[in-house]
């Protein structure tokens, strides 16, 4: 990292910088560099592979989910040589929904933190600057406050109603759209999310 640090970033072409680099060159901090690097490849071994592991076992529960998805991914991918590519992505409505139930009922991250930077009224309470807020997702989205059947692996309740509005066919019902955040939200939400989604994906997929 202190080499880098020393390196004469004008030799290079902006395109061919690393990640490290280009923060490097936009921050001058190395320590902010190797803390984001290091988040980058820790935070992106065993989350994806507990995600792909609940989501199969989920599915190895419920056989009748299982067979949907076959179906679909049996369209989409007729044979062992079928390519995984952007369109396909497009066409894996229920594969996603799989995932997304999977990561509501087992979210990775069980929480989410914030560090108030003003004074502020949550729920009529005041709180302080500086103040730590943790968002349960854990809690939250395994609640039956805001999901019918919580402890159900229900990926229909993720797909849109025949009219396409944000509503899901289970039950009618409309989704809070802070109760499930796996992945954060805001600025500081996964740097990887779209490319952790496409790697469960392709490996489900396969």
């Amino acid at each position: 990292m202190e080499n880098m640090n020393e390196k004469d970033f004008t030799k290079i072409k902006e395109e061919n910088f690393s990640i490290v680099e280009k923060i490097l060159k936009k921050t001058g901090n190395p320590k902010l560099a190797a803390v984001l690097a290091l988040d980058l490849l820790l935070v992106g071994v065993d989350t994806t592979s507990i995600a792909a592991a609940s989501t199969i076992y989920q599915l190895s529960q419920n056989p009748d989910k299982q067979q949907k998805l076959f179906e679909e991914l049996k369209n989409v991918l007729p044979n062992p040589n079928s390519k995984f590519d952007v369109r396909t992505q497009g066409k894996i409505p229920y594969l996603k929904a799989c995932i997304k139930e999977a990561l509501r009922m087992y979210p990775v991250i069980i929480g989410n933190g914030r560090s108030l930077q003003s004074d502020t009224i949550i729920g009529g309470y005041n709180v302080p600057k500086g103040t730590h807020v943790i968002f349960p997702h854990l809690v939250v989205s395994n609640s039956e406050e805001y999901f019918t059947e919580p402890e159900s692996f229900i990926p229909e309740r993720w797909l849109k109603s025949e009219n396409k509005i944000s509503q899901c066919p289970f039950k009618q019902e409309k989704i809070h759209p802070f109760v499930s955040l796996p992945f954060g939200y805001g600025r500081r939400s996964c740097l990887g999310r779209r490319f952790a989604e496409t790697e469960l994906q392709i490996l489900l997929s396969k």
